[in-house]
């Protein structure tokens, strides 16, 4: 499996194999998933030559990926008379 990365906005994508090994962490080095990889952050990529392939060994993203959910509670108290 590969992914696409531009190496600055007006450079064509260059393609990048990942393995299982592969490893995605968030600037405070906290493993992430897939998803968080996106083309709106930044990362610097590890990678190591493979013959003809460049592989990924990690990726570091540039911003934080935690998503916050607001949860509102509302309770209603009801006096007898």
């Amino acid at each position: 499996d590969y992914i696409m990365f531009r190496t600055s906005a007006d450079a064509p994508p260059v393609r990048y194999y990942y393995t299982k090994d592969t490893t995605i962490l968030d600037p405070e080095g906290h493993t992430v998933t897939w998803s968080a990889v996106r083309p709106d952050i930044p990362a610097t990529v590890y990678y190591t030559n493979v013959g003809d392939r460049v592989v990924v060994r990690k990726i570091v993203l540039a911003k934080p990926t935690t998503i916050y959910k607001k949860e509102e509670t509302t309770t209603t108290t009801t006096r007898e008379p």
